[in-house]
């Protein structure tokens, strides 16, 4: 199974509309792949349920395996169902803070329950909910959500950004910043706070961010934070699109494009605008429709390289990517190497994400040396990456 061609079929297939001639010809692409190969990529990717409307939607259903049909129609169900009981957890939560007069954001994949980006609220899969807190409202907040039937399960507030709570099986994050703390110089949070929109969800007042900010948060959170450059999450692409088709006119793309340019990571923002273009096969707004297309054979050659890499080397392949595309030339490869080996990688991770992944939490003593152990293995990692590169382009070349 060539898994990045998987996605591409399964991308494609979730941005087509009805009647258009270019389905067949996707779904024979499909025909040809083993559909468990189909379902549990689909199922990683958090677009099962998305999938499924989606070939229902488009008349395909009844070309489906009766156990492949039987399968994806039960988690079709599941991924409702868990989305009915997020719902309702997310109303008891909201009304709870309301009535303690506390001003909540919601984030991300939630805002489909306020707002019908993708349709329908019950298509778009969800993790846990995520929503945005002032930091001097948590004390307040904290006993909201206890008293709406949520069990706290912890946080450590400042350092991680959120506290941790769960109910009727959905875990549910409280945030003050809405992205970790070495990122947050991306947003003018008193604008972020400003410009929330007030919706209704039942007749229950709440908010949302901003269209702009909704795109540009999501940007940031997908490629910047979880630095998804090239094993990326079709819903996350899915999420550009959709949001980007609903709020229309509504979202100043120039102040995107003037957000990404000021804090220097618009070579990151047009490599996501390629990777939307390229697997969904659609024509983006037209202020950034045409903006990585002088870099398409760079992203092509880099791409297909670095996709096919071993699982274990997959983190070096992204920091490796994030390098290449901020481009420049000798001394710039050498600062781009910096920032994102040491600065982003070492010395502005935080000490709670550091002393957690290496199993010493509450031993802050050791962090110093923890940080060194972690430039070494970064490094290290970086050397292997640059070899199967290298072996990869030579074996290449003596192909031809």
């Amino acid at each position: 199974m060539n898994e990045p061609t998987t996605k591409r079929h399964i991308a494609r297939l979730l941005s087509l509309k009805t009647g258009e001639k270019s389905v067949d010809e996707l779904w024979n692409k499909l025909e040809s792949i083993d559909w468990k190969d189909v379902i549990d990529i689909a199922q990683e990717n958090r677009v099962i349920t998305f999938l499924f409307f989606k070939i229902k939607q488009l008349g395909l259903e009844d070309r489906l395996k009766p156990e492949t049909r039987r399968i994806m129609s039960l988690e079709y169900h599941r991924g409702v169902g868990r989305n009915v009981v997020i719902r309702h957890v997310l109303k008891d939560m909201i009304r709870s803070l309301n009535q303690c007069g506390i001003k909540a954001i919601i984030l991300k994949g939630a805002i489909n329950f306020c707002e019908n980006i993708y349709e329908n609220w019950n298509l778009r899969s969800m993790e846990d909910l995520d929503i945005l807190i002032k930091e001097e409202d948590f004390p307040v907040a904290r006993k909201c959500m206890q008293t709406a039937g949520l069990h706290y399960v912890g946080g450590r507030i400042p350092y991680d950004l959120s506290e941790d709570f769960e109910g009727r099986d959905i875990a549910i994050d409280m945030h003050y910043l809405p992205v970790p703390e070495k990122y947050i110089s991306l947003f003018d949070m008193d604008s972020f706070w400003a410009n929330t929109v007030e919706v209704e969800m039942d007749g229950i007042k709440t908010h949302i961010p901003c269209p702009t900010d909704q795109i540009y948060h999501k940007f940031v959170h997908d490629v910047i934070r979880h630095q998804e450059l090239i094993n990326f999450q079709i819903q996350d692409l899915c999420d550009f699109v959709m949001t980007s088709q609903y709020y229309k006119e509504r979202i100043d793309w120039e102040e995107i494009l003037y957000r990404v340019r000021k804090n220097d990571i618009e070579s990151l923002f047009k490599l996501h605008c390629w990777r939307i273009k390229k697997n969904l096969g659609l024509e983006l707004p037209e202020p950034i429709n045409d903006l990585s297309d002088d870099n398409i054979q760079y992203y092509e050659k880099w791409y297909s390289q670095l996709s096919e890499c071993p699982e274990w080397l997959e983190s070096a392949g992204e920091r490796l990517m994030a390098i290449l595309i901020r481009g420049g030339k000798i001394f710039g490869h050498i600062k781009n190497s910096f920032n994102v080996l040491v600065k982003e990688s070492v010395l502005d991770e935080s000490r709670e994400f550091l002393l957690s992944i290496y199993h010493v939490e509450g031993v802050r003593p050791l962090l110093p040396l923890i940080r060194i152990i972690h430039l070494f293995r970064i490094l290290s990692l970086h050397i292997l990456i640059i070899a199967y590169v290298t072996k990869q382009r030579l074996s290449t070349y003596k192909q031809t």
